[in-house]
């Protein structure tokens, strides 16, 4: 008889882990939602369209793990080239608006020359991206956070470090201030994480299919074998097998648990956890991050200015605070005039009446006590009949979800050939 293995948590790494871990043991997969897709969520608007809320492109090229999978499960990879991959920013006290794009599929008369920042500016922000990675290298920003290492950048100031840093929080799910106290190291490995080479910056492409259907395909080898809206109390291990306690007060026994979800959710979940994990998991905090889907223009940038991102901020002393809003007509699929925006870190009014949508998406943050146990956190992986997965096992992207399943999966025994 199968070994009884439970993974706790319904997004993409205990999805991951769940398919492929199908047939050499008896799985159970626990999800407290009332759905699967963790951080990933399709919407169905009240107009008939379909909406990747929070994640719409990728790379193959920088997520060879996640294609490798898209691929096991029968999606086709073929899709246009990222479209649209433009900015527009929005200052809320001068009402100042200013476009940049990075899209080389639209003509440049297309913008106002007054509004349209030039590739100039880009190649700025570029250059310093990659200055800082040879800085890095070189051992010269060693124990320093971003902002400490800004200042090898003069460059980088007033629009040109907004146009620098803002790209960075969405990446990062990150307000400004906390990307400005995270260690350089992170900060260097998100941007090669993300951009790698020129060459594989550019090979940035729009989801060949809804979210939901890789969610769908990797979940259906555990149809009656997922659990949602399942309270667990706690965990408790005996060295022997593992006992899931639950809120109703009924217990699960089974051979090897594995946590597929936040550090701080695993952590609180264990009932008697050892140092190391302690040491490894304690350090990690989240941002209960709001997105808010609705169709509320009132404060946003003229249309011709809308780009795939706008950032509405407020820049007082030197303090930025900003939302980052995706229009979502840049999607494939979407209408080309579909007025949906998402809205994370909401910094502005929206009319109650054109909000369809609204969740809150936790993410980690990455500070220097966090950043610190990611090269260690894999060693906890086997020990007391416990696993961990998870994008925090890298740089919170999907591709670092998946390929830590992918580890727990083959140390299990599943094969990734």
């Amino acid at each position: 008889m199968s070994e009884k293995i439970a993974i706790i948590g319904g997004g993409v790494a205990g999805l991951t882990a769940g398919y492929l871990l199908n047939g050499l043991y008896d799985v159970t997969l626990f999800e407290k939602d009332e759905r699967l897709g963790g951080n990933v969520y399709t919407l169905d608007t009240r107009t008939g369209e379909e909406i990747d809320i929070t994640v719409f492109f990728w790379s193959p090229l920088l997520y060879p793990n996640f294609a490798k999978l898209l691929k096991k499960i029968g999606i086709k990879l073929t899709t246009r080239p990222m479209e649209g991959l433009s900015q527009s920013f929005r200052n809320m006290l001068t009402r100042k608006d200013y476009y940049l794009s990075c899209d080389l599929t639209k003509p440049r008369s297309t913008f106002s020359s007054k509004n349209f920042k030039s590739a100039a500016y880009q190649m700025i922000v570029l250059w310093n991206y990659m200055k800082i990675v040879r800085l890095y290298r070189k051992g010269r920003l060693d124990g320093l956070n971003l902002r400490q290492a800004l200042s090898f950048c003069p460059a980088l100031k007033g629009d040109i470090l907004k146009l620098a840093i803002f790209p960075i929080c969405i990446m990062t799910s990150m307000l400004w201030e906390e990307l400005m106290e995270a260690p350089t190291e992170f900060v260097v490995a998100k941007i090669n994480k993300q951009m790698g080479t020129p060459f594989k910056f550019a090979s940035w492409r729009l989801y060949p299919c809804k979210t939901r259907v890789y969610v769908e395909k990797l979940a259906a080898p555990l149809s009656g074998r997922t659990r949602l809206n399942t309270k667990i109390r706690s965990v408790t291990r005996n060295g022997r097998s593992v006992a899931l306690k639950m809120e109703d007060g009924t217990e699960e026994t089974f051979d090897k648990v594995i946590f597929a979800c936040p550090a701080d959710t695993a952590l609180g979940l264990l009932d008697e956890p050892t140092a190391d994990e302690t040491r490894l998991l304690s350090p990690w905090r989240y941002n209960n991050g709001l997105v808010i889907v609705h169709t509320d223009r009132s404060n946003y940038p003229p249309e011709d200015l809308w780009g795939m991102y706008s950032y509405l901020y407020t820049d007082e002393d030197g303090r930025i605070n900003t939302s980052i809003n995706a229009h979502y007509r840049f999607q494939n699929g979407v209408p080309d005039d579909s007025g949906y925006i998402g809205c994370q870190h909401p910094n502005i009014p929206i009319d109650t009446d054109k909000i369809e949508f609204q969740k809150v998406f936790r993410t980690p943050v990455y500070d220097h006590r966090s950043s610190a146990t990611i090269r260690e956190l894999p060693t906890l992986n086997g020990k007391k009949s416990t696993y961990f997965c998870g994008s925090h096992f890298g740089y919170g992207l999907h591709e670092d979800a998946v390929t830590s399943a992918v580890n727990v999966s083959r140390m299990l025994g599943a094969e990734w050939a």
